[in-house]
């Protein structure tokens, strides 16, 4: 999966995304792409030859990273669905071994029996460690896409002191041009909002 984003800019910095060498790479890709490189009224070049466009990296990263609860969930189902197919096996194999003990032929020779017996516990015994390595393996991994998640949602962004700016339609404010004095403005902290009125505007790039 390759993601193509940038963390803002003024609109001349998404000319580059135009660019014919630039569109015919994203187009050429051999892997899934997603473009993440403008906002939602900004189209390039680049969100119409890649597979999929997101407004936001966050976005991007919401869409393709898998949803930790659905991971649990299916590893669950999978090793559920694992240990009863083992059990039915050993017991079916089991019953055979039961079958078989009751014959008059094979009633004396019961080193075979034993054997076998000893053979069953041996394959209950890997099939129970190969059930525990794969849950391990995916408990791993499910804790690494919890954690990528956990870094990319936007709580934890709030929590790193940054903020979200909405005007009256409750629209994120990206661009001070797009403002007028007395608009009201409402800014999202992590902890709690703060609402507020423009005093005058002044425009610039952010750096």
């Amino acid at each position: 999966m390759l993601v193509i984003s940038r963390g803002g800019g003024s609109l001349e910095d998404l000319w580059c995304f135009n660019e014919e060498p630039v569109v015919r790479a994203v187009a050429a890709s051999g892997i899934p792409t997603v473009s993440a490189v403008g906002h939602e009224i900004d189209i390039t070049l680049c969100d119409l030859a890649a597979d999929l466009r997101a407004l936001t990296p966050t976005d991007a990263a919401t869409r393709v990273l898998p949803d930790g609860v659905s991971l649990k969930t299916t590893a669950t189902n999978l090793r559920q669905r694992l240990d009863r197919s083992i059990r039915s096996v050993i017991e079916n194999r089991k019953t055979e071994v039961a079958s078989l003990m009751q014959r008059p032929t094979l009633r004396k020779p019961m080193e075979i029996i034993h054997l076998r017996s000893r053979m069953l516990d041996e394959l209950d015994g890997r099939a129970r460690r190969a059930i525990n390595g794969n849950l391990k393996v995916a408990r791993s991994q499910l804790g690494e896409l919890a954690a990528s998640l956990s870094a990319l949602s936007p709580v934890a962004v709030l929590s790193r002191g940054y903020s979200v700016t909405m005007d009256a339609d409750g629209k994120a404010v990206a661009d001070a041009s797009s403002l007028s004095a007395g608009d009201r403005l409402e800014t999202r902290l992590h902890k709690g909002r703060v609402v507020s009125k423009v005093e005058s505007v002044e425009d610039g790039e952010a750096e």
